[in-house]
């Protein structure tokens, strides 16, 4: 209630990562992880709801979850966003080896579940840009650093009798190396997008778009057939990829987030921490630089770490918001949120306890001197 009064309808991004409700060894301090189904879905369907009246209209809320509450939670997440509002269900792989102990299918991943306040509103980002895709641009002209593509469409919708259109001849001047659409004394090779197997393909651009960007963005190299035509894909063009359902990268795993805690904290103080690089990437795909966070389960602090290193990248103003109920607040979060701030050197954030509203009435009514007073508290 005291964060709707200011925070209704403004906040962009909201994460939830509740305790699973499992008895595996994968329990968070002193969350009770041992709910019965019923229990649980009321424990969320009360943070559900508030969360979707925080969201801005464009805002988003993600849910992680393991396979034991799966679907129980999708069913009530789509009673309460509406099934039309998802946005997808991504796999998380936190432990590439699976975990050993379990009977069968050894775990491997855990889910996030993506929901739109209003997906007709909504939009996402790219992952940043890869550091090692950004190795692939290797090529260096006056415009920039590049890598080479086919010109010659494959793969799908490849072929000429899909996209006719698509199928010309280019004309190479072998002097220059420079192209041409129409056959003249200088302009005297042919080439047609016909691979090496003798299938008549189609080109990646009609002539339009091929005139227009060939300075910049094609290269013609000699080859066995004569020559062969390339696009020049850009770095500066690369602005990351689009986020895919399977999210497996070596800096997502537990080992990966405990180290990264001890790295700041000196100690493994907390059990099964999440990634910070994996919430850098979720908030970067969800949030723009000006956005609030909200985490209602702020555990060891990741989201609050993730949304300091983000704003660093690009230079953004995001602000964070994070709720927790259990005692190690004080020596962990607090802590690993002060930590990241001052390796950084800037940043700030505001530390408060809810008051304990019954025992503050019992004290002032018991410091109360006159009926008068009593009537008032």
């Amino acid at each position: 209630a005291s964060l709707l009064r200011r925070y209704e309808g403004k906040v962009k991004c909201i994460y939830i990562d509740p305790p699973f409700n499992t008895n595996s060894a994968a329990n968070t301090f002193t969350y009770n992880n041992t709910f019965n189904h019923s229990s649980w879905l009321t424990f969320m369907k009360n943070r559900l709801e508030l969360s979707k009246k925080l969201l801005s209209p464009d805002g988003l809320c993600i849910i992680s979850i393991d396979h034991n509450m799966l679907f129980y939670l999708g069913v009530l997440v789509d009673e309460i966003f509406g099934k039309e509002n998802q946005m997808g269900v991504l796999s998380i792989v936190h432990n590439p080896g699976g975990r050993q102990d379990e009977t069968f299918f050894p775990t491997a991943h855990e889910n996030m579940l993506v929901y739109a306040k209003d997906i007709t509103s909504v939009s996402i980002n790219n992952l940043p840009p890869d550091e090692e895709k950004l190795k692939e641009y290797s090529l260096e002209d006056e415009y920039g650093r590049y890598k080479l593509r086919n010109f010659r469409r494959s793969g799908n919708n490849s072929l000429r009798i899909e996209r006719p259109g698509l199928y010309y001849p280019i004309y190479i001047n072998p002097e220059t190396e420079d192209i041409s659409l129409n056959k003249t004394k200088n302009f005297s090779v042919e080439v047609l997008p016909i691979d090496r197997n003798g299938i008549e393909k189609c080109w990646r651009w009609g002539k339009s778009t091929l005139l227009e960007n060939k300075e910049k963005y094609i290269e013609v190299r000699p080859s066995k057939n004569k020559y062969d035509i390339f696009i020049k894909e850009r770095e500066s063009d690369y602005q990351g990829e689009k986020p895919k359902t399977i999210w497996d990268k070596p800096k997502y795993t537990g080992q990966t987030a405990t180290n990264e805690l001890k790295k700041l904290l000196g100690e493994k103080i907390f059990s099964y921490p999440k990634s910070p690089f994996l919430m850098i990437d979720i908030l970067y795909v969800a949030t723009n630089p000006q956005d609030i966070v909200l985490d209602f389960f702020s555990g060891s602090g990741t989201t609050a770490h993730a949304v300091l290193e983000l704003n660093k990248y690009d230079n953004g103003d995001r602000r964070f918001i994070l709720c927790e109920q259990m005692d190690y607040i004080e020596s962990v979060t607090v802590e690993r949120v002060s930590a990241v701030i001052k390796s950084h050197n800037q940043g700030s954030f505001i530390y408060c306890e809810l008051m304990e509203q019954n025992e503050a009435i019992v004290s002032a009514l018991q410091e109360a001197d006159t009926s008068e007073a009593v009537q008032a508290i």
